[in-house]
């Protein structure tokens, strides 16, 4: 499953329940509600018109797995092709709460490279304390045959550097199902800690781990990062990855493990929440960051190799949190079309370029030392 399908998914469950938290979400989308995987919401709260109207689909008996009716009972706007509508929307209904006194909860979905296409609207709407989640997929380039057209790359840049929002970028669905549970309430917070969020999912499926998310595990993704496989004591290798990059950061750490037992693997949910923490703990002269107490067990020589579908500078902040010498893979060029793991190796993102990494660093320590 895909982190855009466990989207779908979860806003659907929440959809079929009688609850407050579901009569108070609002979606929107600029002509992408279907591609976004907001179809099963729709069918089930309805398109908001202020005047009953007719699915034409239906009248006309064609097929369709999709309801089009529209009432005032509605709980989705459909945009046309216009992202800086959206974010005025988005703006428009993440104020409810202090202009009207009625907490709505905004979500909408947009094509991750069309989110440049409403920055404008976007930092207004940052700006003014509006509280609402933008989920953008197809994140990098996993919507490999497309072409350049929808490929992104620098918005966990702009996920991290825009004020009032906070970013995170999980890999699987139930690290994505515990971010949402925090998103609705940092949408309900105080306005000196509260804000909106954005979530950059991917169309690309991953097979789900099986696990059981402790207190602990869920108080990490939501602060930004896990072990996904703990080093041992004084290991002098991790791979760090962020997104839907996962699969390659894990075959390439199984690769290394004959040569490298101790190797760590680390999972970034939010470049954005590890940053600024470090950031926090930096002003206040601590060397307690939460990022800082994960990579404590490496050897203060290790090798961070760090790998995301967006561009390499998204993590290359963590030399200096890590006081490591770091090896960035990523993507800075967009344009080529084929399947995914084609663009992957292209853009040196895939296994054999973690894998070059290493081996890479390992010579240049050889070298130097």
């Amino acid at each position: 499953m895909s982190t855009q399908q466990g989207f779908g998914r979860i806003l659907t469950d929440l959809a079929a329940e009688h609850c407050e938290l579901a009569d108070r979400i609002v979606t929107t989308s600029p002509d992408v509600t279907v591609s976004t995987n907001l179809g099963g919401w729709v069918n089930r709260r309805g398109v908001f018109h202020r005047n009953k109207v007719a699915d034409v689909f239906k009248d006309e008996k064609a097929l369709s797995p999709q309801s089009w009716a529209m009432s005032p009972s509605g709980q989705h706007l459909e945009l046309g092709i216009a992202e800086h509508n959206l974010f005025l929307m988005l703006g428009a209904l993440g104020l409810a709460a202090p202009l009207l006194g009625v907490r709505l909860l905004p979500i909408g979905t947009v094509y991750d490279p069309f989110i440049c296409r409403g920055l404008d609207a976007l930092n207004y709407a940052c700006y003014q304390d509006s509280r609402f989640i933008l989920v953008a997929t197809p994140s990098g380039v996993t919507l490999a045959p497309e072409g350049g057209a929808h490929q992104s790359i620098s918005t966990p840049l702009i996920g991290i550097a825009q004020d009032g929002l906070t970013y995170f970028e999980p890999a699987y669905v139930d690290e994505l199902a515990v971010i949402m549970e925090w998103a609705f309430h940092h949408l309900q917070t105080s306005p000196d800690q509260g804000g909106s969020v954005y979530l950059r999912l991917s169309t690309r499926p991953l097979h789900q781990p099986r696990r059981d998310l402790t207190d602990c595990l869920r108080e990490e993704i939501v602060s930004g990062a896990y072990w996904r496989v703990r080093p041992a004591s004084g290991a002098d290798l991790a791979i760090v990855y962020c997104g839907a990059i996962a699969q390659e950061a894990q075959e390439a750490h199984a690769a290394l493990l004959d040569d490298m037992p101790g190797a760590g693997l680390l999972a970034i949910t939010s470049p954005d929440r590890l940053h600024a923490d470090w950031l926090h703990h930096q002003r206040l002269g601590s060397l307690n960051s939460h990022v800082e107490r994960l990579l404590a067990p490496l050897s203060p020589d290790a090798i961070l190799i760090t790998v995301l579908d967006g561009h390499p500078a998204t993590l290359s902040w963590l030399g200096s949190a890590a006081r490591r010498r770091v090896r960035l893979l990523g993507v800075e060029r967009f344009g080529q079309s084929g399947d995914t793991l084609d663009l992957y190796h292209a853009c040196r993102i895939d296994a054999e370029a973690i894998l070059d990494a290493v081996a890479m660093a390992i010579v240049e320590e050889w070298k130097a030392g």
